[in-house]
C-alpha cells in the first residue's frame, strides 16, 4: 500500500491516506480478516461470558477502556489501515519493542498508556508488528495490568497485520496468553481470532489445539478431556473446534467431549451451542439412520452415567435428529436393560424430570422440527413407551412410568409439572395399547388433583371414566394408545374403536400340530377368527354411510384404471397410494359425503389437527374427482403435496406404509367414519393361565395388518415359498410362553405360565396387508430389505370371510434406502364397462399388468420387484351405491380440465 503520513507530534495521532494496489473484486486474506475481526464468524455464538468479550475486545481493543479513537475511526474495520513508514528497518523494529517495553512498565492512568501504545504499532511496519508481539510474549514477569494490556495490544496487532502475526505465532505461546491468576476470557477471545486467521492464510492449527488441551488438563488437574469443569477457556475451545476445523482432535474425541459437556449441568445454555453444532456435523456425515442410534446412544449413555446430575440440555440433541426417534433403533439401543426393568423405570424417571425446551439457536444449520409433531422429549417418551409395551410381563413397568408422570404433575408447579399433563393425554390417545389395569391407577389422581388443574387431565379422567364404566368399546378407547401396526414404527393415530365388541367365551386355541396342556374350552378357533363369537361379516355401519342427494350432485360411472399420476420430485409412494385409494370404490363413494367433526372438549392439538384434517378432505374430494372427470392419459397431485409437510416434497424418498398412516391419522383415524366404514377392523389379543384356564382379552383396532416376511435363507432352507394366508396364520397362532414368562393371573392371584393368540373379531370391509420386508440390522447399523418371494394369494380367508385381491403397492430396489414404488391391480369392485384386468399405475404410465410377481416365481429381471402393501376387498360385504360427486366439485374440476394444456 502506498502511504502518506504527517506527524503532528510525538504521540498525537497521523492522519493516513491509503490506496489499496489490489484488484477490484478479489478476496485477499487481509479482507477474510476484516470479517473475523468485525464479528461475523460469531454472529451466531450468543454465549454470556464469551460474546460480551468477543465484542469489547474487537471494538474497542481487547479491553474495558475504550482507546480515544483516531482520526480514521478506530474499531470500524480496515477505516484505518498499517502502513509501512519510510525508511523503518530492523534497527526500528526493535526501537519500537522497546519503547512499548518501557510503557508497558510504566506507571500511570491504563487508558493513557493504552492510547500510546496504539498510536506507536498503527504507525510501524510488519517487522515492527512481529518484534512487538514477540516482545509482548516473551515478558519475563507478568503482571495483571501488563498482561491486560498486552491483549488489548496483540488484539489491535492482529487487527492491523493479520498475516504477519499469524505467520509468527507459534503454538508454544499459547501458556504466555494464560497467566496464573489472569482474566482468561480476553485472552481465549484473542486466540479464537488468531486460530481462525491463521488457518483463513494456509495455516494448520492440529498443534494449537493440542495446547489449548493440554492447558485445560493442567489447569483442571485432569486426565481425561472429558472431564474438564466449565471455563470460559473451556467454551471458546468448543467454538475454535466449530470454526477452525484443523484444529480438532479426532471426531470420535470431538463427538464425546460434545455430549458430555451438553449434559454439564453447571454450564450455561449459551455455552453448548457450538457442542450441538457440532454434534450435527458428525450426525450429517455419519448419515441416516447410523447417525440416529449414535446420537441417541450418545444421549442415553450421558443419563446413565450421570442420573442425579446429568442437565436436561441432552433434549437439545434430540432436536437436531430432525423427526421422532425411531422405536426400532430405540428398541436395539435398550435391548441390553430388558431384564432390567428398574433401569428402565429410573432412566424413564430421569427424562420425566426434563421441561420441554425451545429448539437451538437458528445458527445451527439445518434444525428443524416438524411442527405436526410433538415437542422432541415428548415424542422420545412416546417411543420408549411403545418399547416398554413390548417386554414380557411389562404391565408394573409401564404403570410406574405412568404413575411417575401423574405424580410430578401433583407434587410441583413448575414448568416440569405442567407438561405432564399433556404428555399423559398423548400418551392416552397416541402411545401404545395398554391393559386398563395400567390406566386405572390414575384415577384417584386425576379426580383429586389434576383435573381441576389441568385441561388435558381433565379429557384423559373423561376417557378412562367412559373406558372404566362404559361399553368396553366405547368411542374413547377402552386402554387408548394406538396401534403400532405399520412395520413397527410408531402409529399416528388413536385405537379408539368405533363399534360395541362382541361377547365372547374362553375357548381352546387352535395349537396343532402339538397338543395344547392348557384347559379345553367350549370351540376351537378357525384362521384366527373366532366363529364362537363374532359376527360372519365385516362390520360396516351403513345408517352412518349415507349416499349424497340427486339434487346438487352428478353421478359418475366406476372406472377402471385409466389415469396415471405424474412424478413430481420422486413422489412415486403418494402416487401409489392415491391410486389404491382411487380403486377402492368404497372410499371414493364415501369421500364425497364426509364430514370430518371436531371432537368435544379439543385441546389446541386437537383443533390444529381439525383444521388440516378438513383441508385434507378438501384435497382429497378434488384428485378423486379430476381422476373420475379429466380426459387426459393423466394428471397431477399437486396440490395436494403443497399442502403437506415439507417432508413430501423434499425430494426424498418416503415410505408409503407412513404415507398411508399419515393420511387415515389426518382423516380422524377410528374417530371418524370414513376410516372407520372403510378399512378398520379389530382384532383380539388374548392369554390365557396355565393353570386355572381364565382367558384375558386386549382389544386393537387396526387399520392394516402387518405379517412378518422370513428372510431369503430361511425360505431356501425349508424349501416352501410362504403364502399371504401362511403369514396370516403365522400371525394369528397360539404361543406358548416360556417358563421366564410368567404373566400376572387376576384368578390366581399370582404369575402363571400362560399361552396367547389373536383372533380378528370384526374383520373389515376392506383388509390392507403390510408385508414387513425392511428391518433394522443392528450391525450395519442399517435398514435392510428382505426380496423374499411371496405367494400372493387372491383368495385369503379369514374364518367364515372370503376376501378378493385388488391392489398391490410393488418396491423394486435393491435394498432399503433406495428404490422406486408402483401399484398394480384393478378396480375393488365390478367398474361400468365391466373390466377386470390388472393394470401396472407406474406414475404416468397405465399398462397391462404382469403378475408373475404375486405367484412367488419371479423371473431374474424381476426379483428386486417385491409386493410391499396389498389390498383386499371382502366378499360378504355390501355393494357400494353409486358414485355421486358434488355439482360444484365436478364444475371447478372440469374447468381446470378444460384450461389445461397437455405438454
Amino acid at each position: 500500500r502506498d502511504v502518506e503520513c504527517s506527524w503532528n507530534g510525538r504521540f498525537s495521532s497521523p492522519s493516513l491516506r491509503w490506496h489499496s494496489k489490489q484488484a477490484p473484486g478479489s478476496d485477499a486474506p487481509d479482507q477474510q480478516m476484516a470479517a473475523v475481526l468485525n464479528g461475523g464468524p460469531m454472529a451466531g455464538f450468543q454465549s454470556q461470558h464469551a460474546m460480551s468479550g468477543f465484542q469489547s475486545t474487537m471494538s474497542s481493543g481487547f479491553g474495558t477502556a475504550a482507546p480515544v479513537a483516531s482520526p480514521g475511526g478506530y474499531g470500524g474495520g480496515f477505516a484505518t489501515a498499517p502502513g509501512t513508514l519510510h525508511g523503518s528497518g530492523a534497527g526500528q523494529s526493535n526501537q519500537v519493542a522497546a519503547r512499548l517495553r518501557r510503557l508497558f512498565l510504566e506507571l500511570g492512568p491504563e487508558q493513557a498508556r493504552l492510547q500510546q501504545a496504539f498510536e506507536m504499532i498503527r504507525q510501524c511496519s510488519p517487522q515492527d508488528a512481529v518484534a512487538c508481539m514477540q516482545m509482548i510474549l516473551g515478558q519475563p514477569v507478568q503482571r495483571a495490568f501488563a498482561h491486560s494490556l498486552g491483549i488489548q495490544v496483540l488484539g489491535e496487532l492482529l487487527r492491523l497485520y493479520p498475516s504477519e502475526i499469524a505467520s509468527h505465532f507459534e503454538a508454544s505461546r499459547i501458556y504466555d496468553l494464560f497467566p496464573t491468576g489472569s482474566d482468561p476470557e480476553p485472552a481465549a477471545t484473542l486466540l479464537h481470532a488468531l486460530l481462525m486467521c491463521k488457518e483463513s492464510h494456509g495455516h494448520r492449527v492440529e498443534q494449537e489445539g493440542m495446547k489449548i488441551q493440554k492447558l485445560l488438563l493442567k489447569r483442571a488437574k485432569q486426565q481425561d478431556l472429558r472431564k474438564v469443569p466449565a471455563s470460559p477457556v473451556r467454551a471458546w475451545l468448543t467454538q475454535i473446534w466449530l470454526d477452525v476445523p484443523s484444529s480438532r482432535p479426532s471426531r470420535t474425541s470431538v463427538a464425546s467431549c460434545c455430549a458430555r459437556w451438553i449434559a454439564d449441568a453447571s454450564a450455561s445454555a449459551a455455552s453448548k451451542i457450538p457442542c450441538l453444532a457440532l454434534m450435527k456435523q458428525e450426525l450429517d456425515l455419519r448419515g441416516r439412520p447410523e447417525g440416529d442410534a449414535w446420537l441417541l446412544s450418545m444421549l442415553l449413555e450421558q443419563v446413565c452415567r450421570d442420573p442425579n446430575s446429568h442437565s436436561p440440555d441432552l433434549q437439545q440433541m434430540i432436536w437436531l435428529l430432525g423427526q421422532a426417534p425411531s422405536p426400532v433403533i430405540l428398541k436395539q439401543l435398550l435391548s441390553g436393560l430388558a431384564a432390567e426393568k428398574e433401569r428402565l423405570a429410573t432412566l424413564w424417571v430421569c427424562i420425566c424430570l426434563w421441561a420441554p425446551q425451545p429448539p437451538p439457536e437458528n445458527s445451527i444449520a439445518g434444525v428443524v422440527w416438524p411442527p405436526h409433531l410433538p415437542p422432541p422429549v415428548h415424542s422420545l417418551m412416546r417411543a420408549m413407551l411403545e418399547i416398554f409395551s413390548q417386554l414380557p410381563d411389562s404391565s408394573d413397568l409401564c404403570r410406574t412410568c405412568l404413575l411417575s408422570l401423574a405424580a410430578i404433575a401433583t407434587s410441583d408447579s413448575g414448568a416440569i409439572a405442567a407438561a405432564a399433563p399433556g404428555l399423559l393425554l398423548l400418551l392416552h390417545r397416541d402411545g401404545p395399547v395398554l391393559p386398563a389395569n395400567v390406566w386405572m391407577p390414575m384415577l384417584p389422581l386425576l379426580e383429586a388433583n389434576l383435573a381441576q388443574r389441568f385441561s388435558e387431565a381433565a379429557e384423559l379422567l373423561g376417557r378412562l371414566r367412559q373406558a372404566a364404566g362404559g361399553p368396553p368399546m366405547s368411542g374413547q378407547g377402552l386402554l387408548g394408545g394406538r396401534s403400532s401396526s405399520l412395520g413397527g414404527q410408531l402409529a399416528s393415530y388413536a385405537t379408539a374403536p368405533p363399534h360395541q365388541a362382541v361377547p365372547h367365551q374362553p375357548h381352546q386355541f387352535n395349537s396343532a400340530p402339538q397338543q395344547s396342556q392348557f384347559p379345553v374350552g367350549p370351540a376351537p378357533m378357525m384362521n384366527g377368527f373366532n366363529s364362537s363369537s363374532g359376527p360372519a361379516a365385516p362390520r360396516n355401519n351403513p345408517l352412518s354411510a349415507m349416499s349424497l342427494p340427486s339434487n346438487g350432485t352428478v353421478e359418475m360411472p366406476y372406472v377402471a384404471p385409466r389415469v396415471g399420476l405424474q412424478n413430481t420430485n420422486n413422489t412415486c409412494y403418494m402416487n401409489s397410494f392415491i391410486q389404491a385409494l382411487f380403486q377402492t370404490s368404497h372410499f371414493l363413494w364415501r369421500i364425497f359425503s364426509f364430514h370430518l367433526e371436531l371432537k368435544k372438549n379439543p385441546s389446541k392439538v386437537d383443533k390444529e389437527d381439525f383444521e388440516f384434517g378438513q383441508k385434507v378432505v378438501k384435497l382429497l374430494q378434488h384428485q378423486m374427482a379430476k381422476m373420475e372427470i379429466t380426459k387426459y392419459k393423466h394428471c397431477d397431485i399437486a396440490d395436494i403435496l403443497n399442502a403437506f409437510p415439507a417432508d413430501y416434497r423434499s425430494g426424498e424418498q418416503q415410505d408409503v406404509t407412513e404415507t398411508i398412516r399419515f393420511v387415515f391419522d389426518k382423516l380422524g383415524s377410528f374417530d371418524q367414519p370414513l376410516i372407520r366404514e372403510v378399512f378398520a377392523g379389530e382384532l383380539s389379543e388374548r392369554t390365557q393361565c396355565k393353570n386355572c384356564g381364565s382367558v384375558k382379552s386386549r382389544p386393537e383396532t387396526f387399520t392394516d395388518l402387518v405379517l412378518a416376511v422370513p428372510t431369503e435363507k430361511e425360505v431356501m432352507l425349508s424349501k416352501v415359498v410362504p403364502t399371504t394366508q401362511a403369514l396370516l396364520a403365522e400371525r394369528l397362532k397360539f404361543e406358548a410362553l416360556d417358563s421366564d414368562c410368567l404373566l400376572h393371573c387376576d384368578t390366581c392371584q399370582s404369575k402363571q405360565q400362560a399361552g396367547k393368540w389373536c383372533e380378528i373379531v370384526s374383520p373389515p370391509a376392506q383388509l390392507v396387508i403390510c408385508l414387513n420386508r425392511f428391518t433394522f440390522n443392528m450391525e450395519k447399523l442399517d435398514f435392510t430389505k428382505e426380496k423374499t418371494p411371496v405367494r400372493v394369494d387372491l383368495p385369503l380367508v379369514i374364518g367364515p370371510c372370503e376376501y378378493r385381491l385388488y391392489m398391490v403397492i410393488v418396491h423394486t430396489g435393491k435394498d432399503a434406502s433406495s428404490g422406486h414404488y408402483y401399484a398394480m391391480g384393478k378396480r375393488s369392485e365390478a367398474s361400468a364397462d365391466g373390466d377386470e384386468n390388472w393394470y401396472t399405475m407406474d406414475d404416468s404410465q397405465i399398462k397391462p399388468a404382469d403378475l408373475s410377481i404375486l405367484m412367488g416365481t419371479p423371473s431374474e429381471k424381476m426379483k428386486d420387484d417385491n409386493p410391499y402393501v396389498l389390498f383386499y376387498r371382502c366378499m360378504q360385504a355390501p355393494p357400494t351405491p353409486p358414485l355421486r360427486i358434488p355439482q360444484s366439485v365436478a364444475d371447478e374440476v372440469k374447468r381446470e380440465d378444460d384450461k389445461r394444456v397437455e405438454s
